[in-house]
């Protein structure tokens, strides 16, 4: 039988000490996203049952898709009211500018321009993509 006194390699610290999240600060995270997807729901639903009542085609696959970033977006803003990030706003503060025309007058304006190169670019990249592959 072998000698089991034998040390091996042993690593002697300092360690950097791991940040323990405490159950309090779990259980705040898990509370904020429950509100979010409630939130998100019970502006999204009766947004849906308005567009259909209005003659929009809701199973549409297009309508799906654009309905899947309006929900999106809408959990977007609920995430930086509550201090999380979320990456939707990268794309959101993008996009969109905020002007004033007098000084209680602010608008947020779209930029159409930037999307446009915006969606060109990532199609140069996809055909890319598929021509290396």
């Amino acid at each position: 039988m072998a000698d089991d006194n034998s040390k091996g390699n042993v690593i002697k610290g300092p360690w950097r000490k791991v940040k323990k999240i405490k159950k309090s600060q779990t259980e705040k995270v898990a509370l904020d996203m429950q509100f979010i997807d409630d939130i998100a729901e019970s502006v999204m639903i009766p947004m849906i049952h308005g567009l259909a009542e209005n003659g929009l085609d809701i199973k549409d696959d297009k309508f799906i898709a654009a309905f899947g970033f309006i929900n999106e977006t809408v959990r977007a803003l609920m995430y930086k009211h509550l201090g999380y990030k979320h990456e939707m706003n990268l794309l959101i503060n993008s996009i969109m500018t905020l002007q004033t025309e007098k000084t209680e007058d602010l608008y947020a304006s779209f930029n159409h321009e930037l999307v446009e190169k915006m969606v060109v670019t990532m199609k140069e990249e996809l055909e890319k993509d598929k021509e290396n592959d």
